[in-house]
């Protein structure tokens, strides 16, 4: 080996061991290679769907493991065995995605003309594609599906309710039947503390199964009450929001979270929440949201905010609230990026200031040259903390990010807003300036002006 190459695998085990302290304490290097392993064995399944003659309904895609094959007829019903295994409701004609384990499947499709995410008798369906295999890590994208205006069934099928009664096993893996749309729970479970925090990161494909990716209620759904969304960032957790939380107006404003393993693909995180999102906009039909980010989430926000938009033409979201995020990614991330696969979770590479997705969150892709604006009903704000660690050394920051990232001028120029504070990169969690400026903007944004600290 080298000199050159010895020096730099001794720079890489020196960034990575910081990752770790600084991140994740009692992590384990060596087992990332076997999430990227674990990961990269699941399928996806991808394509377009429309309905013909064109319709404004929205439309489900229905995912359907087979128990067999094609002749593997279930004699209770007179049908082929098999059940439902995942959906994807799209708000107008677009892609849809799965991601699962290998199988074999069908697909179905209707136009949820009452937008129930059932199957009403009399509403368009595609139920003929054939059978189809995956394979470990095959990737089948070019699916197209049109649904005739004239095919219709007779039966009602609840799809929400056929899915949540298949069997569940990490064998059969469905990113969908993993997922979490709303099941209200409790803050101060350790379920939302940094143990899972850290797993997200350097255990990601484990986080799908022992933890449950998806948006969490601390209540039930109020109509009368607006959401506010909490996105954490990398290796953070639902708890590092307590205060802000606790602070909130709860008459007018419910909190919610999106939980996630931020070892993954950032691309692929916001395409989740979008999924999330558009399934409890169908259930819930509310009229506005609010996105609160901090870190690495404020970057998951700005492309979950791009995907809705387009995927939705929706104007509720209305507010955007980035804290201490790293516009300009990490010079850090440049360099791990260059290390062994072996080392590398996935959303470090997004990170790389030179990567197709944190270009493409300020400029349009595929050439990034044309500015992209966030969509016009949404009004954004930025907070950044500035407090060094004592002695430290290098740019100035927040002790995790360089102020050089968080103050990335498009997104300062894009602000209606900006409040950079004197604490570190997660104490401005807790700060009191940072508390009382997101319930300034959630009141004038969405209400008379007026504050309402806490308090149910």
């Amino acid at each position: 080996m080298g000199m050159e190459r010895m020096r730099f695998l001794a720079v890489m085990i020196g960034l990575f061991l910081l990752v770790c302290i600084v991140f994740a304490p009692g992590c384990a290097l060596l087992g990332v290679g076997k999430q990227r392993e674990r990961a990269e064995s699941l399928g996806r399944v991808r394509g377009s769907v429309r309905v013909e003659p064109a319709s404004d309904s929205p439309i489900v895609v229905v995912l359907g493991r087979a128990s067999g094959g094609v002749d593997d007829i279930n004699p209770d019903t007179g049908k082929r065995a098999g059940y439902v295994v995942d959906h994807y409701r799209l708000e107008r004609a677009g892609t849809f995605a799965f991601l699962v384990s290998a199988g074999t499947f069908r697909l179905i499709a209707f136009a949820d003309e009452n937008a129930n995410l059932t199957y009403d008798p009399g509403e368009p369906v595609l139920d003929d594609q054939p059978v189809f295999e995956i394979h470990p890590g095959e990737r089948l994208d070019d699916v197209e599906l049109v649904i005739p205006q004239g095919k219709t069934l007779d039966q009602r099928y609840d799809i929400a309710a056929l899915q949540a009664r298949a069997p569940i096993d990490q064998e059969n893996f469905s990113l969908g039947r993993f997922t979490v749309k709303g099941d209200v729970v409790k803050l101060d479970d350790p379920k939302f503390g940094a143990a899972s925090g850290s797993m997200g990161m350097w255990r990601f494909a484990d986080f799908l199964f022992e933890v449950g990716p998806g948006v969490y209620f601390l209540e039930k759904y109020d109509p009368k009450k607006i959401p506010v969304l909490f996105v954490h960032g990398i290796s953070g957790y639902p708890q590092q929001f307590e205060t802000l939380i606790a602070k909130l107006d709860r008459k007018r404003f419910q909190p919610w979270f999106y939980f996630y393993p931020s070892g993954f693909h950032l691309d692929g995180i916001a395409l989740h929440l979008t999924t999330i999102i558009t399934e409890l906009q169908a259930r819930h039909d509310f009229e506005k949201l609010a996105v609160v980010a901090h870190s690495m989430g404020g970057l998951v926000s700005r492309a979950f905010l791009y995907e809705y938009a387009k995927t939705t033409g929706r104007s509720d979201l209305r507010l955007f609230v980035a804290i201490s995020s790293p516009w300009g990614g990490s010079e850090s991330a440049a360099k791990i990026g260059n290390a062994p696969e072996g080392f590398v979770v996935y959303s470090w590479l997004d990170m790389n200031p030179n990567s197709p997705f944190l270009k493409g969150l300020f400029y349009t892709p595929p050439d990034y040259k044309r500015p992209r604006p966030l969509p016009d009903d949404i009004s954004f704000h930025m907070i950044f903390g500035y407090r060094r660690k004592e002695g430290s050394l290098g740019p100035s920051g927040d002790g995790t990010l360089t102020v050089k990232s968080e103050a990335r001028i498009e997104a300062i120029e894009a602000a209606r807003s900006v409040l950079p504070l004197d604490y570190d990169h997660v104490s401005i969690l807790r700060s009191p300036e940072a508390v009382a400026r997101l319930n300034r903007i959630l009141a004038d944004t969405f209400g008379d002006g007026r504050l309402h600290l806490g308090g149910n």
